[in-house]
């Protein structure tokens, strides 16, 4: 008896002492994304020349999309009218 308690003893101490203390870690630093500026629109080159074709085709199907609709609201004779007032405005 009097052998088993300083073995015991002994073990218990060796468990502790092989324990390190917990590692702190440092929060990960959060970077901003870089901000872009865009120059005003009056500096902006104009021109369809930087557009690409398929954006273009976009537009122009909207502004046609746009127009009917406009032009589905007008009288029955100004139809034709409305519509042909509105893609005027628009540049076609």
């Amino acid at each position: 008896m009097r052998f088993r308690l300083p073995v015991i003893a002994a073990m218990l101490l060796a468990g502790c002492a092989s324990q390190q203390p917990p590692v702190i870690q440092q929060p990960p630093v959060i970077q901003e994304p870089p901000v872009i500026q865009q120059p005003p629109v009056s500096q902006q080159p104009s021109g369809l020349s930087d557009t690409p074709k398929s954006q273009i085709i976009k537009d122009r199907g909207r502004d046609l999309s746009e127009c009917e609709r406009e032009s589905a609201f007008a009288g029955a004779g100004d139809k034709r009218k409305a519509f042909d007032n509105c893609m005027k405005a628009r540049g076609y």
